[in-house]
C-alpha cells in the first residue's frame, strides 16, 4: 500500500490532476479579487469623500493583523522561505535540512492568510490608497496551494507528522505562478514567476509542469468567466540599429538605478515609521495622516486624484505622450507612504505604472516610439525590483503584445544588472553578482 501511495503522490497523471484543482480555485478566487477591487475602485471614484478615510483604513487594517495574527503580515516572506526550504531538501537528499532546521519542517501557511488579505485589499483600495493587487494576489494563491497540500495529506498520509517541503514547494510555486499568471492573463509569464520569484538563482524544473499548467488552468478561467484584469494598449514598433540599440541601453540602465530609487524610498519610509513604537495602530494612524495629508495637497497641485488607487489611468497617458513632469515622483511618493502605513495589496502594478511614465518623460531623448518606451520603462523598473529579469520578458511580451524580443530582452537584463540588492522581495535568494553591486 505505501507503494502505491508513493508512486500515485509522484507521477505526473496525479500533478496534471492536483494542477488543474489548483489552477480553477486559485483562477476563482483571483476573478474574485479582481472584481472586489474594481468594484471598491468604482465606489470611490464615485465617492471620492472616501478618500478622507484613509487613516480609518490604515487603523482598521492594522486592528484586523493585531487581532487576527500580526505574523501574516510577513506573508510574503514566509512563502518564499518555505519554497526555499525544498530546495535545501532537494540539495541534501539524507535530509540535513531537516535535521538541522526540523521545527521549519513543521511550519504551514495560516488558512487565515487569504481571507485576511483579500479584505485588507479591499480596504486599500475603497479609501485610495496607491497599492496594487498582485502581492496579496500571489499570496493567496501561495496560500490555497498550501491548504490543498494539506488537505490531500489528511486524506491520503494522515498519520505523518512533517512536511515533505519538496512536495509542499511545487504546491505553493504552481499556486504564486498561477496566481500571478491570472492577475496579469500571462500563463507564461506566470509560470516563470513562481518557478524563481523565491530564488532567481535556481530553477526549480520539478516544479514546471504543475505550475504552467496551474497558471494556464488559472488564465483560462478568469478568460471564461470574462473577467478582465489588465488592459493594455498595443507599442507602436520602430526599426532597430545600433544608435537605437545604445540608446535603449543608456535607458535600461536609468531604469534599474530607477528601481534602486522605489526600493530605497520604500524601505526608508517602512524604517521611518518603524520608530514609532508605542503601537501598531499608533505607527499606522500617523504614517496614514501622511499619506491623506500627501494625497490631498497632490489633488490642490493637480486637481486630480488620480495617483491614488492603482492608477492604471496613467499607464494611458505614457502610452499616448501625455504623461505629466512629476507623475513618477507623485506616484512613488504616494506609494511609499501607502506601503509605511501597513496599507497590503502589491508593488507591481505601482512599479508598472510609475516605469510607463518614467519611460515616456524619457522618449523626448530618443527617437524610439512613446508608447515603446512606456512599455520599457514598466518592464525595465519591474525587472530591476523583482530580480526576474525572464519574467518580465515574458511578461512584456505577453501583456503588450510585443513582437519584436530582442530590446525587450536587453532593457529586461540590463535594467536588472543596474538595479543592485534592493528589490521588494525581503527573503529573496538573490545571485552573488547582484548582491556585491
Amino acid at each position: 500500500m505505501k507503494a502505491v501511495l508513493k508512486r500515485y503522490k509522484n507521477s505526473s497523471l496525479t500533478w496534471v490532476l492536483r494542477s488543474l484543482l489548483l489552477g480553477g480555485s486559485v483562477g476563482l478566487v483571483i476573478s474574485a479579487l479582481t472584481l472586489a477591487v474594481g468594484a471598491c475602485s468604482s465606489l470611490r471614484e464615485d465617492h471620492l469623500w472616501l478618500i478622507l478615510f484613509i487613516p480609518a483604513g490604515a487603523a482598521l487594517t492594522a486592528l484586523l493583523y493585531a487581532k487576527v495574527g500580526p505574523y501574516l503580515k510577513d506573508g510574503a516572506s514566509q512563502v518564499i522561505q518555505m519554497i526555499n526550504l525544498g530546495i535545501i531538501d532537494i540539495a541534501h537528499p539524507s535530509s540535513i535540512g531537516f535535521k538541522q532546521d526540523p521545527q521549519s519542517h513543521y511550519s504551514k501557511i495560516s488558512t487565515k492568510m487569504a481571507p485576511l488579505l483579500f479584505l485588507n485589499t479591499c480596504i486599500t483600495h475603497l479609501v485610495g490608497a496607491s497599492g496594487g493587487k498582485e502581492g496579496v494576489g500571489v499570496q493567496i494563491g501561495a496560500s490555497i496551494g498550501s491548504n490543498l497540500y494539506r488537505l490531500e495529506r489528511f486524506l491520503f498520509h494522515p498519520k505523518s507528522a512533517s512536511l515533505d517541503m519538496r512536495q509542499q514547494g511545487i504546491w505553493l510555486i504552481s499556486g504564486a505562478g498561477a496566481a500571478f499568471g491570472a492577475l496579469f492573463n500571462a500563463p507564461v509569464a506566470g509560470t516563470l514567476f513562481g518557478l524563481q520569484f523565491s530564488s532567481p538563482r535556481e530553477n526549480r524544473t520539478d516544479a514546471l509542469l504543475p505550475c504552467l499548467l496551474s497558471s494556464v488552468t488559472a488564465c483560462l478561467l478568469g478568460q471564461g468567466l470574462g473577467v478582465h484584469t489588465f488592459r493594455p494598449l498595443q507599442v507602436e514598433p520602430f526599426p532597430l540599429s545600433v544608435k537605437t540599440l545604445l540608446a535603449l541601453c543608456a535607458m535600461a540602465i536609468a531604469f534599474g538605478l530607477f528601481s534602486r530609487i522605489f526600493c530605497l524610498a520604500v524601505n526608508h519610509t517602512k524604517g521611518l515609521f518603524a520608530r514609532i513604537r508605542q503601537s501598531l495602530l499608533l505607527r499606522a494612524l500617523v504614517a496614514s495622516t501622511c499619506l491623506l495629508g500627501a494625497t490631498l495637497l497632490i489633488y490642490a497641485l493637480t486637481g486630480s486624484f488620480q495617483y491614488s488607487g492603482l492608477s492604471m489611468g496613467l499607464i494611458v497617458q505614457a502610452q499616448q505622450g501625455t504623461t505629466a513632469i512629476g507623475a513618477p515622483f507623485l506616484k512613488l511618493l504616494l506609494t511609499a507612504l501607502t506601503l509605511g502605513s501597513g496599507f497590503v495589496g502589491g508593488e507591481v502594478i505601482p512599479i508598472l505604472v510609475i516605469g510607463a511614465t518614467s519611460g515616456s518623460l524619457l522618449a523626448s531623448l530618443t527617437h524610439i516610439p512613446v508608447s515603446a518606451m512606456a512599455m520599457f520603462g514598466s518592464i525595465g523598473m519591474l525587472s530591476g525590483s523583482t530580480k526576474l529579469p525572464l519574467s518580465c520578458f515574458v511578461l512584456g511580451l505577453e501583456l503588450f503584445g510585443y513582437a519584436n524580443p530582442l530590446p525587450l530582452f536587453l532593457v529586461a537584463s540590463l535594467s536588472f544588472v543596474a538595479s543592485g540588492k534592493l528589490g521588494i522581495y525581503e527573503k529573496q535568494i538573490l545571485p552573488e553578482s547582484i548582491k556585491d553591486l
